[in-house]
């Protein structure tokens, strides 16, 4: 299995339909092709959970601003989708730890119109706040080593060994109609026998509706049936899957590879084993669903021209190419498949694949860039679970 791919300019409506469950799901994806040289910036939302600003006219490129969380152009205005994490104290070990004070992180996706507040149902405090609870009571439970001990110093507490379960979310896909979020339940080394194990909860589903999307009607019959293997082989306590069918459309999630947009599976494993894992290789994605355009250029040449290049994503017209290497993501202007010099260069993090690039047409540009600077991130309302 191979591929993936993405990208687009104004978010236009490309109807798909296929059955879910007892209904009937439409959904658009997002695509255009433009005149050339009809765009002058790109909004680039992150799976760090950040958004870039990315303006150039005259092709003199910069970061008009940052914001945090994901920023997502809908027809009805502008979106905000992002994670919220809270932490808890609890009690684990069993005896296997010389600690047993530890922390539970919960992650929580959370999807609100601009102007608006956030709501999301978590338990427990900021996970700042958690720390440094945790941080005192771990100290004030330390012995201090005799006066005259010739023992060595303890070393300082850390608090990455605080955390004992994390339930992570990330968002690895976003556009005006679906959100793809990556789940991961990991049991850390720091308080498992079994030193760390992890399963997976992807979810794709409506970006305003937690309503999910089967893959299967997104891919042809071959390609489902290769996907089915995975289960119909094992279900990851060595036994096939009952629903092999289902089991495709409810673990997938979408992923980048080598400049496009694919299918990411989740194949469920056993604790003895460290849990499960997520498939290599994917399979492509069609472009009606994703709204992105095919590279200009071949990956294999835009590698050979950028060394090291993790990923691109091409304007619809080809125009420009974002390219992410290593920590750093760099627009270009090509010229007869020759990448040239970049037009900007700018420090990402390594945590930072593309999960959104929508390109701008010149009227958005100017006015992205009289609005955005100054639009505020959501308050998001963290409500304990009933």
């Amino acid at each position: 299995m191979t591929a993936r791919r993405r990208g687009s300019s104004q978010w236009v409506t490309f109807s798909r339909r296929w059955r879910a469950c007892a209904g009937v799901v439409s959904i658009a994806a997002a695509a255009c092709t433009p005149a050339t040289g009809a765009h002058q910036g790109a909004l680039v939302g992150l799976t760090s959970g950040r958004t870039l600003w990315i303006a150039w006219p005259n092709d003199s490129a910069r970061v008009v601003t940052e914001k945090p969380h994901l920023i997502v152009p809908r027809a009805d205005g502008m979106w905000w989708a992002g994670v919220v994490s809270r932490c808890v104290i609890e009690e684990g070990g069993g005896g296997w730890v010389e600690d047993t004070i530890f922390i539970g992180r919960t992650d929580r996706v959370f999807v609100t119109r601009a102007g608006e507040d956030g709501r999301v149902e978590l338990d427990g405090a900021t996970c700042d706040e958690v720390e440094r609870k945790v941080l005192d009571l771990r100290t004030r439970a330390r012995k201090p080593a005799p006066r005259d001990s010739t023992m060595p110093d303890e070393e300082p507490l850390n608090p990455e060994t605080f955390y004992c379960s994390i339930y992570s979310r990330r968002i690895t896909f976003a556009s005006p109609t679906v959100l793809s979020i990556e789940g991961r339940d990991i049991g850390t080394e720091f308080c498992s026998p079994a030193k760390y194990s992890t399963s997976g909860n992807n979810i794709v589903r409506e970006f305003t509706s937690p309503t999910r999307i089967p893959l299967r009607p997104l891919l042809s019959k071959e390609v489902s049936a290769r996907l089915e293997q995975y289960f119909t082989e094992s279900d990851g306590t060595g036994f096939p899957a009952e629903n092999p069918g289902g089991r495709v459309d409810s673990t997938w999630a979408m992923a980048r590879q080598q400049g496009a947009w694919v299918t990411q599976m989740w194949i469920d494993g056993s604790i003895a084993a460290r849990g499960g894992y997520e498939t290599e290789e994917g399979e492509p994605l069609p472009h009606s669903f994703t709204g992105d355009t095919p590279l200009p250029i071949a990956w294999t040449e835009l590698v050979r021209q950028v060394p090291n290049a993790g990923d691109a994503v091409a304007s619809p017209t080809g125009d420009y190419i974002l390219v992410r290497k290593a920590d750093s993501l760099m627009l270009f202007r090509p010229t007869n498949k020759q990448l040239g010099s970049p037009l900007l260069r700018v420090h990402i993090g390594y945590e930072g694949s593309f999960a959104m690039v929508r390109w701008a047409t010149p009227r958005e540009t100017r006015r992205w860039n009289a609005t955005l600077p100054t639009l505020e991130p959501p308050t998001v309302r963290v409500e304990s679970s009933p």
